[in-house]
């Protein structure tokens, strides 16, 4: 009898332990975690205080006791205060409600209209909506028939990498250096980021496709992202592109470019600084994990994560549009 008594309170405390949500919330950070500290592009990012202090916060009884919907909440706000960007929870259920809501009320991602006879204005609040919607929209405006085109990239957080591909060739047929991307093979074998030199050895990415660069990321230690110039026809007048510390991930390398080679005019604010590349690993049937698994550099050797692009004129974001307009009317 006493054996028997002491195997069902075995039991009963592997199920209450089993049904314990502290407990479920730290083995669930636990694999978090390790996917994190497995996959970062550079493992020195995960030394630092930043991610210290934020794993041992996350794995403090006061957060392990929030709501699953506060849990996730500061996980995610979190990770802002860290020294990367490109790492959060992605909750797979909430996920489909927004999507739900976004595809009966979400406005077209990219669109144009003319402002007068001489200036076309392009709104692109993202990039996800392919290289065919730009395509469309560029051949629309046309490379000739307006003298200013005012390029609208407040709150684009990104998307696919075709479609700014498309638009910087639209601006520009010289080739498009694109910059160089560092897996976690380059930091294993190197302390820092790449030189100008490192960078002039790198392999030159040939195939553009989604399938041609995740071979690029699983073959090299790093690469390089060059878009070969060409002899179709580009846009001939002044150029103004609008940006805010919204403005981020793919939308950053163009607006580098753009600035630098002195293709575009940058009105408004800071971009956001948050340009790495990243993948999304499972797991459980709620959440995946967002994380960075290449550090970005310009060609010339920048680090544009947390550190953003300056505009040429700084204004209140809100204002940039205003601004370009008076310019213009002059």
């Amino acid at each position: 009898m006493k054996t028997l008594f002491s195997t069902l309170l075995i039991f009963t405390s592997l199920t209450l332990l089993a049904k314990d949500p502290v407990n479920d919330r730290q083995l669930f950070l636990d694999k978090v975690f390790k996917t994190l500290e497995e996959n970062v592009a550079n493992p020195i990012w995960l030394e630092g205080e930043d991610y210290q202090t934020f794993k041992a916060k996350m794995y403090a009884e006061e957060t392990l006791s929030l709501e699953e919907g506060d849990f996730y909440k500061a996980f995610n706000k979190g990770c802002n205060n860290l020294s990367f960007t490109h790492f959060y929870l992605i909750s797979k259920n909430s996920s489909a409600a927004e999507n739900s809501e976004a595809i009966k009320e979400e406005p077209k991602l990219l669109s144009w209209k003319p402002l007068g006879e001489s200036i076309a204005y392009l709104d692109v609040r993202s990039f996800a909506g392919g290289a065919q919607q730009m395509m469309t929209a560029l051949q629309e405006i046309g490379t000739d028939t307006y003298k200013n085109l005012i390029i609208d990239l407040r709150y684009n957080g990104g998307g696919s990498l075709d479609a700014p591909v498309i638009l910087g060739q639209f601006l520009t047929n010289k080739p498009i250096d694109a910059g160089v991307y560092l897996t976690r093979k380059w930091f294993t074998k190197n302390n820092a980021s790449a030189t100008v030199e490192d960078i002039g050895t790198f392999p030159y990415l040939t195939d553009f496709t989604y399938q041609g660069i995740m071979k690029m990321f699983a073959e090299e230690a790093a690469f390089r992202m060059v878009v070969p110039g060409h002899e179709r026809p580009v846009f001939k007048g002044k150029v103004f592109v609008l940006v805010n510390q919204y403005t981020a991930s793919a939308c950053e390398p163009l607006i580098y470019l753009l600035k630098k080679e002195k293709i575009a005019t940058l009105v408004g604010s800071a971009s956001a600084g948050a340009m790495l590349s990243a993948n999304a690993f499972t797991i459980n049937e709620d959440y995946d994990v967002f994380v960075p698994v290449s550090d970005y550099q310009t060609y010339d050797g920048i680090r544009l994560d947390k550190v953003g692009v300056q505009p040429n004129i700084a204004i209140e974001a809100d204002k940039a549009l205003e601004l370009v307009l008076e310019q213009l009317q002059q």
